[in-house]
């Protein structure tokens, strides 16, 4: 199976150099929190998204897209909160670097999830249906999250009826000490209908009865797809023969590619 781009949706954010971003690990509790730690603080507290509007001057075109932005919350006060900085305001170096944002196009509109994901990207310009879209299921954040960490992630879906047990290999990948530290496991059901738009993006149908698995890699894209039980080798191989023989981006993980140009197990 070809490996197939599922987050395009998201690929803003990617472009600003948002892969690593988590945006709470910024926080550093010896020093004083800035406006925008404490509410990236506060949103993540009560489950709320957060829209950070970065500017570097108060002229039309940020008035325009925080008018935009202001509209579009008001209808969701339960849901999100928002935030402005201007990147050159020194008491905000420090997300303004982590989120690598010095050198994007302002105004600019980042979405950050509750679990720290960030679901969109907006520079210039922002409608309220670029608001709308940046409201993701559970398992797409979390999804997110991983593969903007540069992560593996086997997402896992529950049939429907009987709650499946998780496949072997997934223990075997996990217990694995290569593969164990880049992969996060999310789990969803295919009944749940909060995450119907992220199986219709990832193209996953669910037989009944059977626990399906997508492996997906960074930035976001689907490389293979398991239908019942699979083995640590099976994902092994489907790794080794993505770009030439290398892990998607030449990385498995933190510690790169595996020698040789192999991802598979020595």
């Amino acid at each position: 199976m070809t490996s197939r781009s599922v987050f395009h949706r998201y690929a803003g954010a990617t472009l600003l150099g948002l892969a690593v971003a988590w945006a709470v690990q910024a926080q550093q509790p010896s020093q004083p929190q800035t406006p925008a730690q404490a509410a990236l603080a506060s949103a993540r507290q009560s489950q709320k998204y957060l829209f950070i509007l970065f500017s570097k001057e108060d002229n039309p075109a940020t008035q325009g897209v925080k008018q935009t932005l202001d509209a579009a919350l008001a209808r969701r006060n339960d849901q999100a909160q928002s935030v402005p900085v201007k990147i050159n305001d020194p008491a905000e170096k420090a997300l303004v670097d982590q989120f690598g944002v010095s050198r994007s196009p302002m105004p600019l509109v980042l979405a950050v999830a509750p679990n720290g994901a960030i679901t969109g990207g907006f520079p210039l310009k922002l409608t309220e249906q670029d608001v709308a879209g940046a409201f993701v299921s559970p398992g797409t954040a979390n999804c997110l999250k991983a593969t903007q960490a540069r992560k593996l992630v086997l997402l896992c879906v529950q049939p429907v009826g009987n709650r499946a047990e998780l496949p072997a290999g997934l223990a075997d990948v996990l217990a694995d000490p290569q593969y164990g530290p880049a992969t996060e496991v999310v789990t969803v059901r295919a009944d749940d209908t909060a995450e119907a738009n992220l199986l219709k993006m990832l193209q996953l149908n669910p037989k009944p009865g059977v626990m399906t698995t997508a492996l997906l890699v960074p930035p976001g894209s689907r490389l293979a797809v398991f239908e019942g039980p699979f083995t640590k080798a099976q994902v092994a191989e489907k790794l080794q023969s993505a770009q030439g023989g290398c892990c998607p981006g030449g990385k498995c993980g933190p510690g790169g590619c595996c020698p040789g140009g192999k991802c598979g197990p020595n």
